[in-house]
């Protein structure tokens, strides 16, 4: 997977721009707050359908505009065009130039994976942060997925709402329970799927990164036994056991809505100790499996985004990274410069000035 072109209307500080990403490095340079981070998140809106950083749609509308339009064409096999227009009423999602009625039908035809600042967040947010990590990238290899994550936050409002009641008919909770059960299993299998796989490269790639000989690993921490083969059995006598004290606190206190995930070090979870650094190699780490997990399970490869990172690293492990990726996914950096160190090599760069994409010499854009 690889985006050719992107363009942006009056989306955040870019009035009308344009720019044609090379298959490789890309850099997008430039002095804070001229609109590099603005790019990125207009990569993520066009994978998720919103962005990673305001809840607000309305946000990413141009002051004084009344709509925002982001388009992208990226070759997938064959060359696609997507676009997301946002407006008062919402949000319209087009596939090569027609609308889609759901979601679901555009999440990840644009698979990216964004390393920003804020991911270090992960190990001091609440478990509701790391759940949004593996609901969010496995909806964008998974349609059916999203569908039953909805499914069952739809079932659980309604079953909070029976709990409050006085005297709660506990008929009408045995069918919600049977629904949710229902709606759990694909959850629980999905969630299986992704942190093994993830898992399988962890170490190996935190090695690479921080030339440490430690274990890194992630695991989930999942609302029935991990080794429980008959799910959906787990599940019901998991809710059967909650049953009692649900009707009593008046609220459901158990399922999917209350995993999480745990990201350890040596077996030290990351999230009690760990030094910043070791941290940022951990998450580092993560989405470079991500990378790999998301090659192994859809035959394709996403496009990784790196915002300000680099300017966090050593030297040395700024190399690792760009080693690791370079000439294996198309990549999109963010950094106030080039760094000095960098290995000469194919790479475009852009300089981005009060919300203008310049091209800069020295790459394949000169």
């Amino acid at each position: 997977m690889k985006i050719r072109m992107l363009r942006l209307r009056n989306f955040r500080n870019y009035e009308n721009a344009q720019i044609s990403l090379d298959p490789g490095l890309n850099f997008l340079t430039g002095a804070n707050a001229q609109g590099k981070t603005n790019l990125l998140e207009s990569l993520v809106v066009l994978s998720l359908t919103r962005s990673h950083r305001i809840s607000n749609d309305s946000e990413l509308i141009r002051k004084g505009c009344d709509h925002a339009e982001i388009g992208c064409i990226f070759q997938d096999r064959i060359e696609r065009r997507i676009d997301v227009i946002i407006h008062g009423a919402g949000k319209t999602l087009l596939v090569e130039r027609q609308p889609v009625r759901k979601s679901s039908a555009f999440i990840g035809l644009l698979n990216v994976v964004l390393f920003s600042p804020d991911d270090l967040g992960i190990f001091t947010d609440a478990p509701r942060a790391r759940r949004q990590i593996l609901n969010q990238e496995i909806t964008k290899i998974s349609p059916g997925y999203l569908n039953a994550l909805n499914s069952y936050q739809g079932l659980l409002k309604e079953r909070n709402a029976l709990l409050k009641q006085f005297q709660p008919d506990e008929k009408i909770l045995d069918v919600l329970d049977q629904q949710m059960i229902q709606s759990s299993v694909p959850v629980i299998k999905a969630r299986r799927a992704f942190v093994r796989g993830i898992g399988r490269h962890m170490e190996a790639q935190y090695q690479q990164l921080s030339g440490r000989e430690e274990k890194a690993s992630v695991s989930y921490l999942s609302c029935i036994d991990n080794d429980q083969e008959d799910i959906e059995a787990a599940v019901r006598k998991m809710l059967q056991d909650s049953r009692r004290k649900d009707l009593e606190m008046h609220v459901t206190g158990a399922g999917i809505h209350r995993e999480d995930l745990c990201f350890e070090l040596d077996g030290r979870n990351l999230i009690y100790e760990g030094s910043q650094g070791q941290k940022r190699m951990e998450m580092l780490a993560f989405k470079t499996s991500l990378l790999k997990f998301i090659e192994e399970t859809t035959g394709k490869k996403a496009v990784l985004l790196l915002d300000d990172v680099l300017s966090e690293l050593d030297r040395v492990r700024q190399q690792r990274l760009l080693d690791m990726i370079s000439g294996t996914y198309q990549c999109v950096i963010t950094a106030t410069e080039i760094p000095s160190g960098l290995k000469p090599g194919p790479h475009s760069e852009f300089e981005i000035r009060a919300g203008g994409i310049y091209p800069r010499t020295g790459g394949r854009n000169e």
